[in-house]
């Protein structure tokens, strides 16, 4: 099974920018005078990412809008809006900054972000578990794990604001060379202030109570994922590793019901990292959330003392 079961998504624009892979040549979007299309990135379910020119501040953006067939449905576009809103409302390094919201010539919805040019960490992981052997010089284990505290960082940060991330996976994470992070795709978001959002994700990132209507969503679903995340980084394999959706979908309700476990991750790759560091991964995907961390930053705490030798998790 590939690390992420869902297909490329719109949101994954550091895979197709900078890495020689070209969408469509227009989308239809609109846009107003200050900034002149280029050229699609990529598509998914609710809209497009087009690379286009700010006229007026002389630099490459990206700017999120419908797809052709989305402008007149009222859904996507609250969708939209409310995306643009909760990411606008994050200001942290590792989030990707909004630059702009309002209205195309076609009256739909988009949204200006920083253009980015970073593969995504699925990219990573799959070029690492294919053996390219350049990949395995830049992102050494090192390199992942620095990577990864930034994205809990950030999810951490979120949490803290009120807005639990509920998509969290390999594709929504952007991961350059040097460590750099940006952790990306707001749209399925979960807001505390008003309990508003989408009961939805990716099947092998979503946590228990994601799949209950009455379970309740907090910043221990966010790390329930960056636990499954963690797995991947340090084996290779997701741990619902299957053939299909439904397939994962079918070892996640197992794992809930208590009827199997995933092996723990080092039995997956051979590599040198503290014990500890499997505990914590494994800890954070518990099916009770009252066994995971409370919140993303208590797991990259632990992760970190385990890391320089200051503490070993009870």
């Amino acid at each position: 099974m590939n690390h992420t079961p869902s297909s490329k998504s719109s949101d994954d624009v550091a895979s197709t920018v900078g890495e020689g892979e070209v969408g469509e040549t227009t989308s239809g979007f609109s846009p107003p005078p200050r900034y002149r299309e280029l050229r699609v990135i990529a598509t998914g379910g609710t809209g497009d990412i087009v690379e286009c020119d700010d006229m007026e501040l002389g630099r490459r953006i990206a700017i999120k809008t419908a797809r052709r067939d989305g402008v007149t449905d009222p859904q996507i576009q609250e969708m939209l809006r409310r995306e643009a809103c909760l990411t606008g409302r994050l200001e942290h390094p590792n989030i990707v900054p909004i630059y702009d919201m309002g209205l195309d010539g076609r009256g739909g919805r988009y949204y200006v972000m920083r253009l980015l040019n970073l593969p995504t960490l699925e990219t990573v992981l799959l070029r690492l578990a294919a053996g390219d052997p350049q990949s395995s010089q830049i992102y050494t284990i090192g390199c992942l794990l620095s990577g990864f505290l930034q994205a809990c960082s950030a999810v951490d940060y979120a949490n803290a604001c009120g807005i639990i991330h509920c998509d969290l996976k390999p594709a929504n994470i952007l991961v350059g060379p040097r460590s750099e992070v940006l952790v990306v795709d707001w749209g399925m978001s979960f807001d505390m202030r008003d309990q508003t959002g989408f009961r939805g994700g990716t099947p092998g990132y979503m946590a228990p109570e994601q799949l209950d209507p009455r379970g309740t969503i907090d910043s221990r679903t966010d790390v329930f994922a960056l636990g499954v995340i963690l797995y991947e980084i340090l084996s290779l394999h997701s741990p619902f590793d299957a053939d299909s959706e439904a397939d994962v979908m079918a070892l996640v309700v197992e794992y809930i019901a208590g009827e199997w476990s995933p092996p723990p991750p080092g039995r997956l790759r051979t590599i040198a990292f503290p014990r500890e560091i499997e505990e914590i991964c494994m800890r954070a995907f518990e099916p009770d959330p009252a066994n995971r961390f409370s919140m993303p930053g208590e797991m990259a705490r632990a992760i970190e003392a385990a890391l320089f030798g200051f503490a070993r998790i009870p």
